[in-house]
Formats: C-alpha cells, sequence, structure tokens
C-alpha cells in the first residue's frame, strides 16, 4: 500500500509539469509584440520551460507568473541594442543564467536564479541593468557579476551561497 501511494503522489506531482513543458524558444517564437516590446512571452505559471534563449537587437519581456525555466545548462543572452526585461521568473540551471553585452538594456524584477553557474552575467558597456526584488542563490561561481563600467542598480537582492561570492566587478586591463 505504501508504495501504491507513493507512487500515485509522484505520478500526480509530475505529470502536470511534464504535460505543460515546452521550450523557451518555442514560446518566443508564438510570442506577439506587446506594451513596447517586439515580442512579448508570457508563461504560465504552473509550468516548466526548457532550454535558453539568445536575443540580437531586439526588445523582449519575458513575464513568468512563477513559471520555472530549465535553462539545461544554456542562458538568456542577449547583445547587440537590445533590451531584455524577466519579471517573476524561476530559471534554474543554467550557464550564465542572464548573460548581456554590448548595449544592452535589462530590467529583473522579482524572479529567483538558483543553481546556475552565475545567475546574472551582465558585460554590458553601455546600456544598463536594474535589479529589484530578486534573489540569487547557491550558484556554483557568483550571484551577480559585471564589468566595472557596467551602470547597474540593485534594489532588494537577496543573495547568498554562492560558492565564489554573491557580487563580483571584473576591471579591464
Amino acid at each position: 500500500m505504501k508504495k501504491f501511494i507513493s507512487f500515485l503522489v509522484g505520478g500526480i506531482l509530475t505529470i502536470p509539469l511534464l504535460a505543460h513543458s515546452s521550450t523557451l524558444q518555442q514560446m518566443y517564437i508564438s510570442a506577439s509584440a506587446g506594451l513596447g516590446y517586439d515580442k512579448m512571452i508570457e508563461l504560465e505559471g504552473d509550468s516548466v520551460y526548457l532550454g535558453g534563449l539568445s536575443i540580437t537587437n531586439q526588445k523582449v519581456a519575458i513575464r513568468g507568473q512563477g513559471a520555472i525555466i530549465d535553462l539545461q545548462g544554456a542562458n538568456i543572452s542577449a547583445s547587440g541594442n537590445s533590451v531584455i526585461d524577466l519579471d517573476g521568473c524561476v530559471i534554474i540551471n543554467g550557464n550564465s543564467a542572464l548573460y548581456a553585452t554590448e548595449s544592452v538594456t535589462s530590467r529583473v524584477t522579482q524572479c529567483t536564479f538558483y543553481g546556475n553557474q552565475i545567475a546574472i552575467h551582465f558585460m554590458a558597456l553601455s546600456g544598463m541593468i536594474e535589479v529589484v526584488n530578486t534573489i540569487l542563490a547557491h550558484n556554483s561561481q557568483y550571484g551577480f557579476a559585471c564589468d566595472k563600467a557596467t551602470v547597474r542598480v540593485l534594489h532588494f537582492i537577496d543573495s547568498y551561497e554562492n560558492l565564489q561570492g554573491d557580487f563580483m566587478e571584473w576591471c579591464p586591463g
């Protein structure tokens, strides 16, 4: 009887997650423009989305509503003259979970970055990043890493148990 209950509970918990999982790339392809963004990705809060996303010279928003994005070793990257805004996402298992270069602007609100290599790796030399009410925890390197020249505004960040440090600034040279 005990094995049956364990299996039944496991089946109830995992089947809904698997039934609603799709890739972040699929969600990007099917997303429409909205609120000034080229792509407004709306995720379902009770779902898991797999894989990463790469954008160049676009304005993209991801509204997670508590959804899990399992990057499976990839990242969400932005380059060129891009905007990447994240809200309400749980982002796990990434390389540099959010990675930005060149002239990127980003706003991250109410997200959790857990179990990545680097949670936020922002190397944009122009543009800026604002991070608000976000958790950066249990990442194998850093919670937040940036170039010395990066303009950043960090409010109410809960950063802990990042093995090489919670915050890291690289100096050119």
